[in-house]
């Protein structure tokens, strides 16, 4: 890779970042020179202008594929003048299909170095529309880079459909807007998108309101989550995104891997002291194990934010002992994957003798007996009532009797 070299005079004929004018938002803090004027944006992406010259940082780059970094099209969607290049291209491209095989770059720090794109007029055979005539043209520049907590990305293109029109590979007017591109990203620092400044309360019990405050939540819709809980949790993001609420998980998906250990949020565990035996979790006639949901035991646990595709640090959470219920469900089988009519098994304690009722969400099961205190089995009712979760059909589900309410544990269906 060649490095375009900004020669002494070019530089001394641009303006400075000391006679710019700084841009400080949630996202980035940049020197914009004199002749560059921000343009509308509805997101977090910031665009620079000058002429016909479109600059856009995104500080907060999320892509749909699973390549690391993103394909080359997720890189550079909106660029004007790549898509004028290559409109006929076979999709998804890859960069190389109309540009020279070496390009100059352009050199900003250690970290960015953004790679420009030049017509090569020997490629028309796959779809690429050229210039009529003269030397390489240039249309558009692109990097991708690591940013606080986030991918980012740097595009530089001109805003023209018109081939004709495209800067031409080493004229002086594109040396120029280079020269003062290099010279604003140099002064370019990212934030973190994401900022959790305090938890309260530190520690709580399962079912207890938290409330996390920061900035940058309303990036996208928040979610929470608990490490080695396997669902995530809805959360109430404040309008301004400097707060959010969530509720402490009352129960985990478990499912037995071996004996003494169990299977949470994709990890084979040691049973934690005092938690169930896994072996209760019964086998199905196909020899695998059925899903459980028990209890969340006590313990410090990390706390994960993710927003928009963006995830912050993890941070501790402590989850406490519950109260002590008369009524206490300490597992239920299955809990995830059920259909309307499924056998479900409750074990725990304080169950009365007959009358018990199981409410899963707003439906409800009447009339269950239990001949031992401590099982009780019942069909799953359809799904009623509000989901906890956004999409799924998961609700809490209790058990009911003159002894009084048990604490929740969670029930999906499929």
């Amino acid at each position: 890779m060649f490095v375009l070299l900004i020669t002494a005079g070019i530089l001394t004929a641009q303006s400075s970042p000391a006679d710019g004018t700084p841009l400080d938002n949630p996202y980035l803090a940049i020197t914009i020179l004199p002749g560059w004027s921000v343009g509308p944006s509805t997101d977090q992406k910031l665009h620079l202008i000058k002429g016909k010259y479109l600059l856009t940082i995104n500080p907060v780059f999320t892509h749909a594929s699973g390549v690391e970094g993103g394909r080359f099209s997720e890189i550079v969607e909106g660029m004007p003048s790549l898509d004028a290049v290559t409109a006929n291209v076979d999709q998804p491209a890859g960069g190389g299909e109309c540009s020279l095989d070496r390009s100059d770059a352009l050199k900003v720090t250690e970290s960015i170095s953004l790679g420009n794109l030049y017509t090569d007029s020997s490629k028309t055979g796959n779809g690429c529309v050229f210039p009529a005539s003269g030397p390489p043209a240039w249309f558009g520049s692109f990097t991708r880079g690591d940013g606080p907590e986030s991918e980012s990305t740097i595009t530089l293109s001109y805003n023209s459909a018109d081939v004709n029109s495209l800067p031409r590979k080493g004229s002086p007017a594109l040396k120029q807007v280079f020269a003062e591109v290099v010279a604003m990203l140099k002064t370019l620092r990212l934030k973190p998108p994401i900022i959790v400044s305090k938890v309260s309360p530190e520690s709580a019990p399962p079912g207890a309101t938290i409330t996390i405050y920061g900035s940058g939540f309303n990036l996208s819709k928040a979610t929470v989550s608990f490490t080695f809980v396997s669902d995530d949790l809805n959360a109430v993001v404040a309008e301004d995104g400097r707060s959010l609420t969530f509720e402490v998980p009352t129960s985990i998906l478990t499912v037995s891997c071996q004996e003494g250990r169990i299977l949470t949020g994709g990890f084979c565990l040691p049973v934690p002291p005092g938690h169930v035996d896994v072996n209760d979790c019964p086998r199905k006639s196909d020899g695998s194990s059925n899903f459980c949901e028990i209890p969340i035991p006590p313990a410090v646990y990390e706390l994960s934010i993710n927003a928009g595709g963006v995830t912050a640090p993890a941070i501790p959470f402590t989850v406490t002992a519950p109260q002590q219920r008369p009524v206490l469900i300490s597992l239920v089988y299955p809990a995830a994957f059920v259909s309307p009519g499924n056998l479900v098994t409750v074990r725990g304690s304080g169950f009365a003798g007959s009358g018990n009722s199981v409410r899963i969400g707003d439906a409800i099961v009447k009339d269950i007996p239990s001949t031992d205190g401590r099982t009780i089995t019942f069909r799953a009712p359809e799904p009623s009532g509000k989901s906890l979760i956004d999409g799924t059909q998961v609700f809490k589900a209790f058990v009911v009797n003159t002894n009084g309410e048990s604490n929740s544990i969670s029930f999906a269906y499929q």
